[in-house]
């Protein structure tokens, strides 16, 4: 199949949007099933923060990395990956990762919390859709990490540890194992080597599938035209379904709303209002919780019509350092900076790199999703020796006035 470009067809892969803040005409009879309890205080401030972050790092996302046409990437994975890292920083740093992910206000408990409890509340959802949420540290043998700190995120994220030998090369294959496993193999590797400053591994995988409440019909599926923002015009593998659908059309946007499962689970696919209107423009200026609010909120059942979605199929992958540090948390990667001594007193630790992978697959039968995040965290170089091994002078003085007392040069000590 044919690359897809983005100007025609934009969608948000946003968990914790369409599992919270589900609106039940997003299927024409409404939902089918619903959540199993309400969401608590804290859930609710999380949700909230995610919105603020979600739509602020994809909208980065777009900006930085110009040169694809097409990419993913998952909000709750990036987001979870760094709470736990949050558990590990103290003072400046430990502040500036908390305001990148909006969550101010919130105590390192109450945070632990929501996220345990509304990860639990993700997975169980709806039956009808299946959804993995796994997280691991992996560090480096012999670094003396805080017992504390491995047991929180072992009781509020279901983290594996594991403490390798990272001199080894089968550290990299236990590792790129654990990944392939919570993905379902869509997603094979996160790391190719371990530096030998590097310390710990804290990741995140996330796995979704999803039937489409109403599928297409794979017969109906025939070549079709797609044009690109270049102006070309090439061919795809466009699906076909007639039917009801949720629907907003406006002077801003397009919107409609194809439900999994039990219709808790969504995906939104959006277009400009105006054809003309790059796509990356459109994310920049419109795609916004309260424009997807108020979209949502006026979106009304058209009956007997024809849908056409291209059928597809991509992978994206990004090192976030760059936008993570634009977005006020660059000095947990600053070395000698970063203060991540929850994690461990010494050595002196900071985060190296977050490296980001997703996949989605897209077709008559629903969507297949995964996505995983890596926080990786450096051991804080030591300062190089300084070496007097060649001939030198010196100079004994007094400092206030200047005086020089003595001086000399030494060619063969």
């Amino acid at each position: 199949m044919k690359k897809l470009s983005l100007s025609g067809i934009i969608w948000s892969f946003l968990f914790f949007c369409m599992a919270c803040d589900h609106d039940p005409s997003s299927s024409p009879e409404g939902p089918k099933g619903e959540l199993p309890r309400e969401l608590t205080a804290s859930e609710i401030k999380l949700v909230e923060a995610d919105h603020a972050f979600s739509y602020d790092i994809f909208r980065r996302t777009v900006a930085y990395d110009t040169e694809k046409d097409n990419l993913m990437i998952s909000p709750l994975s990036i987001s979870t990956a760094l709470a736990m890292t949050l558990n590990g920083a103290n003072g400046e740093t430990y502040e500036s990762i908390r305001q990148t992910l909006r969550l101010q206000g919130m105590s390192q408990e109450e945070i632990n919390e929501a996220f345990r409890s509304l990860i639990k509340l993700l997975i169980s959802a709806d039956p009808k859709v299946r959804i993995q949420i796994a997280n691991s540290i992996w560090y480096r043998e012999g670094i003396p990490v805080k017992e504390g700190f491995i047991q929180r995120l072992k009781e509020h994220y279901g983290a594996e540890v594991g403490e390798l030998d990272f001199s080894d090369p089968a550290s990299v294959t236990i590792i790129n194992n654990w990944v392939e496993q919570n993905t379902e193999g869509l997603i094979k590797t996160i790391i190719e080597k371990i530096p030998g400053d590097m310390a710990m591994y804290l990741i995140n995988a996330l796995y979704f599938k999803g039937e489409w409440l109403y599928k297409f019909d794979k017969k109906d599926t025939r070549k079709a035209d797609f044009f690109p923002e270049s102006g070309e015009q090439i061919q795809v593998d466009m699906m076909s379904r007639e039917g009801k659908f949720a629907t907003y059309s406006g002077e801003d946007a397009r919107l409609i709303e194809l439900p999994y499962g039990d219709s808790l689970y969504t995906m939104s696919i959006l277009m400009p209002g105006d054809p003309k209107m790059p796509i990356d423009r459109f994310i920049s200026e419109e795609v916004t919780k309260t424009n997807l609010d108020a979209w949502r909120s006026n979106l009304h059942v058209i009956g007997n019509t024809q849908l056409k979605l291209p059928k597809f199929e991509l992978k994206y992958e990004l090192t976030y350092n760059n936008i993570l540090k634009a977005m006020g948390m660059d000095i947990a990667f600053e070395e000698g900076m970063a203060d991540f001594t929850g994690i461990a007193t010494t050595p002196p630790l900071f985060i190296d790199n977050v490296k980001h992978k997703t996949h989605i697959r897209v077709d008559e039968e629903g969507t297949e999703a995964a996505a995983v995040t890596s926080v990786g965290i450096g051991i804080t170089s030591a300062p190089l020796p300084i070496s007097v091994n060649r001939p030198f002078v010196f100079i004994v003085y007094e400092q206030t006035s200047g005086t020089n007392l003595f001086m000399g040069k030494v060619k063969r000590p």
